[in-house]
């Protein structure tokens, strides 16, 4: 596998997990896709660089990001792209 960026490892773990709805920076804090404090900014830049493929919302005072599944062309452009299959 080639070397991922942390917003790779972001938007990997949230392709490949099409079963949750909702990821905030906590969920980058440990485990496979660890990223570490640096998560709630490369969040950002998710949400920025994608505005197509992510949709920003908040959990109380924390923001959540998801993948808007109904843009078909952009989520097998990005899987491709990752080497999801």
């Amino acid at each position: 596998m080639k070397n991922l960026t942390q917003c790779d490892v972001i938007l990997m773990a949230m392709l490949e997990h099409e079963e949750y709805d909702n990821w905030t920076a906590k969920d980058f804090q440990s485990g496979k896709y660890f990223v570490g404090y640096e998560a709630t900014a490369r969040m950002s830049e998710l949400a920025n660089k994608y505005p197509n493929l992510i949709i920003v919302g908040k959990d109380g005072k924390f923001r959540t990001l998801s993948i808007n599944w109904k843009n078909k062309k952009e989520v097998k452009k990005e899987k491709k792209r990752l080497g999801i299959w």
